[in-house]
């Protein structure tokens, strides 16, 4: 049995069954409309009377009975109405009381035509409900008055399934937005043409049908439409009112089928354009919809050429979202599209660097395409901005580390029109407070200049940027990481100290070894003399250098997080490796070698992790020291494996490519120069 799917509410009905009872049967009369009279139509009620709790009450249970007792109150049962100008028919066929709703169309018939104040007359409220057999019932009726009382040129008058409330909806609206599709069906088979009848939001009832996904609903309000000739075009385009961008609706749906019964019928609405000016193609391939793309190109592939009216192409929709089979089936069929360029003269390389998408496999196709030439990583936008320096400014550091693996030198001393190199940027926007993606772009931007030997690689202990909010700010935010630093300093060299005079073993305190370690025998014992030796040294060095920060001396401040850095780093690991020879040396003799290597590597593990958090700190204030390269790279690689950068902050700063580097644009400038200089 075929299904209809309606998407949004995931509900499933049988078509056969849906058009079984869809379909009225004009040769069965039912009783309750013999006896209805054409003076019975035109007798429409006077003055509306409250509807009192009993009346209200007995129809809203349905009491087929009360009807009885209601014609001794004296009062035209057409007459009434609720608090909302429903009449008695309204509140029947709104809670599908079928009886209820015969019995009132045979005594006050002119009710069917009678709206409340929202311009709703009963079918509204069946179909909104989504009682199938009164909206049947109502449908018979009408067409029944239709046919056999009302003259031919009353019909059009009374033809109920146009008639708009206050939002402009008539009953087929409604019975769509109550995703009542079978309801839907037997008004689409009543009337035809109410199918492409527009709202006050410009939506008809065709384009709520593509929405919510029914195909059977959508085959039948095109089934009999045909195609005019060339020169005349579609009845669809012709006949459908308000919005016509029903391909671009059932692109976002996903869904092929109904995709493919629009375009058949009316090829050129995959001309159209929606509210926001983009072409079906771009629709398809922003949501990565690749049956519908492959569709769309198998009909045509001038789409491809055709941008939006923000400037860009489809080909840069999905690499903006990533969708790597998109763009490949759009290369593919157009090999030229990979040159297209954006109102911001970025081509997809731009694009893809600055949305993060190097997490997957669409950064390295694009890089194969262009691998002979450099073309498209070398080019500049509008701005001058290279895909490197847009990767930089997004802070973007896996893909700064793909872009800078497979090309020269060149593309790292390529300026923008602001006279900044993508390493510029870097210094001059990195955050004063610690900021783990900022810090890692600048780290992969540091090696990559190491790599390809640099005469100069830029300094940056507290940043460019940093020193010129130091001025700004009074140096407090600075003094702030100073103290944490040399606090930190002073405590491992507390430890070390300490540790100095309580080694481990103890002293002997019998001739002719008195005062001496005991384990001074030991090769243990002397790795953790060395250690705990390096550890108090390096950290002494380390609270020496940031007393010198503590001047306040933005060049001094510099040059001691230059310093104190790399020398606070060395001390806390050599504090934590004479922990380690420490505890062996004092119980080599005794433990298992199970014991051993369990203890060993519980302490290699955590010793790698306390150097891949403090490594984003510590490297780069080292980018020229040429035997750790190949050690920093490794390191690197690994680091990256925690970054997430496909989203769309921009880091800490929540800057973008013109605005921030022109607000930071001649004093960053100066800045850089002066470094380089210095």
């Amino acid at each position: 049995m075929s299904v209809i799917v309606e998407q949004r509410r995931q509900k499933c009905f049988p078509v056969t069954l849906i058009i079984d009872c869809c379909t009225p049967h004009m040769e069965y009369v039912s009783d309750f409309l013999t006896n209805i009279r054409l003076s019975d139509i035109y007798n429409l009620p006077g003055e509306s009377v409250p509807m009192n709790p009993e009346i209200f009450s007995a129809m809203r249970a349905g009491n087929r009975d009360f009807l009885e007792k209601m014609r001794s109150y004296g009062t035209p049962m057409a007459c009434l109405k609720n608090d909302k100008g429903d009449s008695i028919l309204h509140v029947a066929a709104a809670l599908g009381h079928l009886e209820l709703v015969e019995s009132i169309i045979s005594e006050c018939p002119s009710l069917l035509f009678e709206p409340n104040w929202k311009d709703q007359i009963p079918i509204h409220a069946a179909a909104r409900a989504g009682r199938l057999a009164v909206v049947e019932t109502l449908i018979r009726s009408i067409t029944y008055l239709s046919a056999r009382i009302l003259p031919e040129e009353e019909r059009e008058r009374f033809n109920i399934y146009v008639l708009k409330d206050i939002d402009g909806d008539i009953p087929l609206h409604a019975a769509i937005k109550g995703c009542h599709l079978e309801a839907a069906l037997c008004l689409v088979n009543a009337s035809k043409h109410a199918s492409f009848l527009e709202n006050n939001d410009g939506i008809s009832p065709l384009y709520m049908a593509v929405e919510a996904g029914g195909l059977a609903l959508v085959k039948e309000m095109l089934n009999g439409l045909g195609y005019n000739s060339p020169d005349q075009g579609s009845n669809l385009s012709s006949q459908l009112e308000g919005r016509k961008s029903l391909v671009h609706k059932a692109l976002e749906t996903k869904n092929p089928d109904i995709l493919d019964v629009i375009l058949n019928e009316d090829p050129t609405l995959g001309d159209e354009r929606d509210e926001e000016g983009r072409t079906c193609l771009s629709i398809g391939a922003s949501i990565g919809f690749y049956k519908g793309v492959c569709n769309l190109l198998d009909r045509s592939t001038s789409g491809v050429f055709e941008c939006n009216d923000d400037g860009s192409f489809p080909i840069h929709m999905a690499v903006e979202k990533g969708y790597v089979d998109v763009v490949k089936e759009i290369i593919k069929r157009c090999p030229d599209s990979k040159e297209l360029l954006n109102k911001q003269g970025q081509n997809i390389l731009h694009i893809a660097a600055k949305n993060g998408k190097a997490g997957s496999l669409l950064l390295n196709y694009i890089k194969r395409l262009d691998r002979k030439k450099n073309h498209l990583i070398e080019e500049q936008d509008a701005d001058g901005n290279t895909p490197l320096h847009l990767a930089t400014i997004y802070w973007r550091p896996r893909t700064v580390s793909n872009l800078t693996s497979f090309t020269s030198r060149k593309i790292l001393e390529i300026q923008n029109n602001d006279g900044l190199t993508a390493m510029d940027i870097a210094e001059a926007s990195l955050q004063s407070r610690y900021v783990f993606r900022e810090r890692m772009t600048l780290m992969v931007l540091l090696c990559a200049c190491s790599r390809r030997g640099f005469q100069v690689i830029p300094t940056s202990g507290m940043t460019l940027r940093s020193r010129s909010e130091h001025h700004l700010s009074g140096g407090d935010k600075y003094k702030d990481n100073v103290n944490a630093l040399l606090l930190v300093a002073t405590l491992v060299a507390t430890v070390a100290f300490a540790a100095g005079f309580t080694v481990p073993g103890g002293f002997s305190s019998s001739p002719p070894n008195l005062g001496m370690a005991i384990l001074a025998n030991e090769l243990d014992f002397c790795y953790f003399l060395v250690c705990n030796t390096l550890a108090m040294q390096c950290s002494v060095v380390a609270i020496v250098a940031l007393i010198w920060a503590q001047l306040g001396d933005p060049e001094l401040i510099h040059k001691a997080f230059h310093l104190a850095l790399p020398s606070l780093f060395v001390a806390l690991a050599s504090m934590s490796s004479a922990f380690l020879f420490g505890v062996v040396a004092t119980r080599r003799s005794q433990d298992s070698f199970l014991f051993n290597v369990i203890f060993n590597t519980i302490t290699a593990i955590f010793f790698h992790v306390m150097v891949l958090l403090l490594g984003p700190y510590v490297i780069p204030q080292l980018p020229g020291v040429p035997f750790l390269q190949p050690v920093t790279g490794l390191y690197l690689h690994l680091l990256l494996l925690f970054v997430n950068e496909d989203d769309h902050v921009f880091g800490s700063g929540h800057t973008c490519e013109k605005k921030r580097v022109n607000s930071e644009g001649s004093s960053g400038m100066d800045q850089v120069q002066n470094s380089k200089v210095t």
